[in-house]
C-alpha cells in the first residue's frame, strides 16, 4: 500500500501472513485505514522536525544579529584588557632590566597581565558560544553565573548609551536548560531595554536585573528599565512575530525568545512599571537544592556605565 502525500508517495507499507488465501475484505479495509494513519503520522513527524529545523535557524539569525549590533561595544571592551596587557607587561620587562632587578613588582606586573588576558579570553569565549550554531542541549548550571555573563558581554553597550546596571541575585538552586539559548534570551532582553533608553533625557537611565527562587519549584528572573515603557497595544502584540517598535527591527527576537523560554519548561512575560519603564520576567523549573546547597548569596553588584 503507498503512502500518499498530494499525490505523491512518501513510502510503502506491507501487509503478509503465512497462510495462502485471500484477505477478507474487512482485512483490507483495516489495513488501508492503518495505511492513512500512518501516512499522517509520518507527515506530522516531518513537519515537526522541519518546524524545529525552522525554529533553530531563526533563533541562530537572531542571536548573530544581536551580537552584531553588540559589535563596536565588544571591541571597545577588549581594548582595555588588551592595553593593561601591554602597559603589566611593559612595566614588567622595566622592573626586571634596572639594577638589581625588582623581582616583586615584576610579578605583581606578570599578575595583574593574567588576570586581564583572562578577563578578555571570557568575553571572548562568551562571544564564540552564542554565536556558534549549536543544537540545543540540557545542561545543569548555575543560572546566575550564565546571566554574569551576559552582562559582561553587554557592558560596552551599557557604557555607550549612559546606562547604570545593578543585578541583585538571589541564592539559586541550580537549573536544566539550554545555557545557551537561555544566555541569547538574557542578551536579548538586555539589548533590548539599554536601546529602549536610549531616547530618555529626563532622569537616569537604569537598568536592575534581578533573579529569585518562587515556591512553585521554579526561578524567576526579572529585567526592568526605566525607559518610555508599554503601550497598551505594545503589551497585547510584543512577543507577536514581526511586530516591532524599531525602525529597523525584525520583530522576531522576542517571539523566539519566548518559544525558548516555553521550550525550557518556563514562561516569559511583560508589564509596564511606574513612573515609566517595563519590566520583562520569564521563569525556568528548578533542579533542586541536591547540588547548590552551599555557599552564601552572591554579592550585588553594581556597574556604572554614566
Amino acid at each position: 500500500m503507498p503512502l500518499l502525500i498530494d499525490e505523491v508517495v512518501i513510502g510503502i507499507v506491507g501487509l503478509a501472513r503465512n497462510l495462502v488465501e485471500p484477505f477478507t475484505d474487512r482485512q483490507i479495509d483495516l489495513f488501508v485505514d492503518f495505511a492513512a494513519q500512518a501516512t499522517i503520522a509520518l507527515e506530522s513527524t516531518r513537519r515537526e522536525r522541519q518546524s524545529r529545523h525552522l525554529q533553530t535557524e531563526l533563533a541562530h539569525a537572531n542571536r548573530v544579529a544581536t551580537i552584531g549590533q553588540l559589535a563596536a561595544s565588544i571591541a571597545h571592551e577588549l581594548k582595555q584588557p588588551l592595553a593593561t596587557i601591554v602597559t603589566n607587561g611593559s612595566a614588567s620587562l622595566r622592573w626586571l632590566k634596572i639594577q638589581p632587578p625588582d623581582i616583586k613588582e615584576a610579578e605583581q606586573s606578570n599578575e595583574r597581565l593574567i588576570k586581564e588576558a583572562h578577563r578578555a579570553s571570557t568575553i571572548i569565549d562568551g562571544l564564540r558560544d552564542l554565536a556558534r550554531k549549536t543544537v540545543p542541549r540540557t545542561d545543569v548550571f548555575d543560572l546566575n553565573d550564565a546571566i554574569l555573563e551576559v552582562v559582561a558581554l553587554t557592558h560596552g553597550e551599557a557604557v555607550k548609551f549612559g546606562v547604570a546596571v545593578q543585578t541583585q541575585l538571589a541564592r539559586l538552586p541550580r537549573i536544566q536548560g539550554d545555557r545557551v539559548q537561555l544566555q541569547q534570551v538574557m542578551l536579548n532582553l538586555i539589548v533590548n531595554a539599554i536601546q529602549a533608553m536610549s531616547s530618555v533625557t529626563v532622569g537616569t537611565r537604569g537598568l536592575q536585573i534581578s533573579t529569585e527562587t518562587l515556591e512553585a519549584d521554579c526561578v524567576r528572573v526579572g529585567v526592568r528599565d526605566t525607559g518610555p515603557g508599554l503601550s497598551a497595544k505594545s503589551l497585547e502584540r510584543v512577543f507577536d512575530p514581526f511586530y516591532t517598535t524599531k525602525p529597523d527591527g525584525m520583530g522576531m527576537g522576542l517571539a523566539i525568545c519566548r518559544s525558548i523560554i516555553e521550550a525550557n519548561g518556563g514562561r516569559l512575560w511583560a508589564c509596564g512599571c511606574e513612573p515609566r519603564g517595563a519590566l520583562f520576567q520569564f521563569t525556568i523549573p528548578q533542579l533542586g537544592w541536591a547540588d547548590s546547597d552551599r555557599g552564601d548569596a552572591p554579592p550585588q553588584h553594581v556597574s556604572d556605565g554614566r
